[in-house]
């Protein structure tokens, strides 16, 4: 096994085959060990609501009202503080309660350009919801906004827009209110004719010269509609019937996993609780995998990618049942850690017929805690262990993205990492 990381860094490692297997542990029974990483899961989410962690706009929004209820604020904190207060709670997705903080800021204010730009930022979000999300169509968010991604609702973008033109008579070098002015005039189909000349970006609606049928946003009308922040998609036939069902997931340490079970008429049904995947939260990215050669497809869930020492949140190894439900079983298998993390490569790294997995974790500061990769191989009863250390790829980079395959045909699995810091190092390293 070879490990290449980008611009040129190679590192070769050979992992034999017959290194000895672990004995398998006594575990609890399946059930308890499930709700184990439930409570891991539902604590760690508690632990990290604290006020530093810069990812938790709750725990920010309760410093902040316990700051703007001190009757001895100065008046210039106390503005400083509702500005805040009104920055998170658009963080939240609480657009309305956002602007009623910031106008009155505004109209006492008018000079403040970063009140004012928080202000037209929360109109234009508050006509997105408005339009986009509460009244959801096709081409919504999509760009160019063109058709049915129109804004009918357009109250929130024509606010925008008088505040973004104001802020730009200003500083017209704001780039960012430019681009912003020009999006808004394109949410209300005003774009490019009525955007003032001076700040026109043009040819944002230009057609490319290579002709593409574009996609259709049909999640609604198939039953997937999830308002959740970004995380994995899933595609595969976890019911071994032929068809192809969906597993998704979030961000959020709150947010729940999504089953949605193909009904074979061209819409899902939505079996997450029947699944067992109540508790089982968080997840920038999962992804499929059949860790134990049964013949159904288990799902791989990967968290704390970003949030570097916020970040320490288990991943989770999801076991099919073969009955339309999950059971987690990281704790039993062996792949029980805590590095923030958002990508892995399942594949035979020791040519033993049974799949391996390298984590690319992420260490965020050289000075801090390190978080190195690791590299799990199957005991081939359902249970792993690390062997990062011992087959020297325990990489420690702020990684980002890693993957697999044979890429010099020697009959070994190599591993390509990508990372955030463009290491250029080259070294080689061959041994048994």
């Amino acid at each position: 096994m070879k490990i290449i990381l980008p611009g040129g860094c190679l590192v070769i490692l050979l992992v034999l085959s017959v290194m000895p297997l672990s004995c398998s542990k006594e575990t609890l029974p399946v059930g308890s060990r499930h709700r184990q990483m439930v409570k891991i899961l539902r604590d760690i989410d508690r632990r990290y609501s604290s006020t530093y962690n810069i990812f938790e706009p709750r725990t920010k929004l309760r410093r902040l009202d316990s700051l703007l209820a001190d009757p001895k604020a100065d008046p210039y904190t106390t503005r400083i503080n509702r500005y805040r207060k009104a920055m998170t709670l658009l963080e939240m997705g609480e657009e309305e309660k956002a602007v009623r903080l910031l106008e009155p800021l505004v109209r006492d204010r008018p000079d403040d350009l970063r009140v004012a730009k928080g202000l037209a930022l929360s109109y234009l979000r508050l006509g997105e919801r408005s339009n986009c999300v509460m009244d959801h169509a096709s081409a919504s968010c999509i760009m160019p906004i063109s058709g049915a991604g129109i804004h009918m609702d357009e109250r929130g973008s024509r606010k925008a827009i008088a505040l973004f033109e104001d802020i730009l008579s200003r500083e017209r070098q704001d780039l960012e209110s430019r681009w912003l002015l020009n999006l808004a005039y394109m949410t209300v189909g005003d774009y490019p004719d009525k955007v003032p000349a001076v700040y026109l970006i043009p040819e944002l609606k230009n057609e490319s010269e290579v002709k593409v049928n574009p996609f259709e946003d049909i999640a609604g009308d198939l039953g997937l509609e999830v308002n959740n922040m970004s995380g994995g998609t899933i595609a595969e036939d976890f019911d071994n019937d032929g068809l192809i069902d969906l597993v998704t997931s979030g961000w959020g340490t709150r947010e729940r996993m999504h089953y949605f079970k193909n009904r074979g008429d061209g819409t899902f049904e939505d079996r997450s609780s029947k699944a067992g995947l109540e508790g089982i939260t968080g997840g920038l990215n999962i992804m499929q995998t059949d860790y134990n050669n049964d013949g159904w497809k288990d799902v791989f869930v990967l968290r704390g990618a970003w949030r570097r020492e916020q970040g320490c949140i288990p991943n989770s190894l999801l076991k099919n049942n073969g009955d339309g439900t999950f059971t987690d079983v990281t704790i039993e298998s062996g792949l029980l850690s805590f590095h923030p993390t958002q990508t892995a490569t399942w594949n035979d790294f020791n040519n033993d017929g049974w799949l391996d997995v390298f984590i690319g974790n992420e260490t965020a500061d050289e000075a801090g805690p390190k978080h190195p990769c690791e590299l799990f191989l199957s005991n081939r009863d359902g249970t792993f262990r690390d062997v990062a250390s011992s087959a020297s790829c325990d990489v420690i980079q702020f990684v980002k993205g890693v993957s697999s395959g044979d890429f010099d045909n020697d009959g070994w699995q190599d591993i390509f990492i990508s990372s955030l810091d463009g290491n250029r190092k080259t070294s080689e390293e061959q041994g048994h």
